[in-house]
């Protein structure tokens, strides 16, 4: 846009302005207050032939809220897009393995290893999805999942018989 295209007075009137709409911006945008406000300068521009000068004020501050909405709403899903993680503070949370759940692990995929279909139950525990494990095997996804669960129940049945048999031979 040229300077032509804006009316008389507006370009005086933005600059005399320009400090309340930085008070302004700092208000409602608190430690982005700078975006906000080049925000609402680059909408002002944009829209300056609509301008009357003699309402300069209040269609400024209409501007800015239009401006604030924006980009409260960009600031909404920029957050909802990228979910962080300090990993400084997982890593204090976090514990390490113990060595009993290793041993547990390390029997359960020995047994998995020797089922029928165990090899399905270690891809979906690794957050694959039935329909690319279907797609593979070239069956459907609900033929994945019952595969699964046949073997999913065969796994807690040999547990189940290893420690029924470690727990006789205890006594």
């Amino acid at each position: 846009m040229t300077y032509a295209q804006r009316p008389a007075g507006f370009d005086a009137a933005l600059l005399a302005y320009l400090p309340a709409l930085r008070r302004q911006a700092k208000y409602m945008a608190g430690a982005h207050h700078e975006d906000l406000l080049q925000d609402t300068i680059a909408m002002m521009l944009s829209l300056a032939e609509k301008c009357r000068v003699e309402t300069f004020r209040t269609w400024a501050q209409i501007i800015m809220r239009r401006a604030a909405s924006n980009h409260k709403r960009a600031m909404r899903a920029e957050k909802r897009a990228a979910p962080t993680v300090d990993l400084a503070a997982a890593g204090r949370v976090g514990t390490p393995p113990a060595q009993e759940h290793a041993a547990d692990l390390a029997i359960v995929t020995e047994v998995l290893a020797g089922i029928r279909h165990g090899d399905i139950v270690l891809r979906r525990a690794d957050d694959e999805l039935l329909r690319e494990i279907g797609d593979e095997r070239g069956v459907g996804r609900e033929a994945v999942r019952q595969l699964e669960a046949k073997a999913r129940a065969r796994l807690l049945d040999v547990l189940s018989m290893k420690e029924a048999n470690n727990g006789s031979s205890k006594r």
